[in-house]
């Protein structure tokens, strides 16, 4: 006969494997977000006011004259959605008719399919910036500051968790 405590232990030891399961969806939504540049761009550090600026189109050109452009994943995906609400205010199933309407006169937001198409845009496109996963930043790019801080940094804005 099994004793009742082995029973006992083994559905609570079920219940935490359906419980971390479950919570896998939310951990890969969890990411770590770089605002990159191409290598050769003069931008080192961006306040977050600024960014949040063109972004929403309230601002469409870098102090330098060049213009903005954005280069993103699909703006509705899970692990897209706090650095979308930081950046343009608004939920991220809100964000696709704002993207439209910003695109109304020039490409100003790029959505791209993967993390090689994104860090080869913002390398091609003069003014382009991108929000990548911190893990796929290559040489091609560099890292900008947000408010002085970077990605590991304590308090950076763009931090997944």
């Amino acid at each position: 006969m099994i004793d009742r405590r082995f029973v006992r232990l083994l559905q609570l030891a079920v219940a935490l494997c359906v419980v971390a399961i479950s919570a896998l969806p939310l951990l890969a939504a969890m990411k770590n977000w770089a605002v990159i540049a191409p290598v050769g761009s003069k931008l080192q550090d961006v306040s977050l006011a600024d960014l949040v600026k063109l972004c929403k189109g309230t601002q469409k050109a870098w102090p330098d004259g060049k213009n903005f452009t954005l280069v993103m994943h699909d703006p509705e995906t899970p692990e897209m959605r706090a650095a979308i609400q930081k950046l343009f205010g608004v939920p991220a199933t809100e964000v696709k008719p704002l993207v439209a309407k910003l695109n109304e006169s020039r490409p100003v937001i790029k959505i791209v399919e993967n993390d090689e198409d994104l860090l080869r845009t913002v390398d091609a496109t003069p003014g382009a910036i991108g929000l990548v996963d911190v893990y796929a930043i290559n040489s091609s790019v560099k890292v900008l500051r947000i408010d002085g801080k970077l990605p590991f940094d304590t308090g950076y804005v763009l931090k997944g968790n």
